[in-house]
């Protein structure tokens, strides 16, 4: 039980880094830095879902379809939440000026 409350408190605090990081780059002048984590997130989950369809022993193609399916929605929870980072501070940046 006590190395499940470590193993979530470890990915509470990346997940603040990260986010922390996100911010960190949508306040710089170059609007493109931004967007590096969420490009790194996509290219994640689309690896994911590559080796899902490689190696996966599951007995037909429909399973094989489902399960890249579900993973390719999983792992875009982190590029949905990374990206809207972005555009709240970009929209408040467009507002102001």
């Amino acid at each position: 039980m006590d190395v499940e409350i470590y193993r979530i408190g470890t990915i509470a605090v990346v997940f603040v880094l990260v986010a922390m990081l996100q911010v960190y780059l949508c306040k710089r002048e170059s609007r493109k830095a931004g967007l590096i984590l969420p490009a790194l997130s996509f290219i994640a989950s689309i690896l994911a879902v590559i080796g899902i369809i490689i190696y996966s022993m599951l007995p037909n193609l429909v399973s094989v379809l489902f399960t890249a399916l579900q993973v390719l929605i999983f792992m875009n929870i982190p590029t949905v939440i990374l990206m809207g980072i972005y555009i709240a501070y970009h929209g408040r940046r467009i507002e102001a000026a």
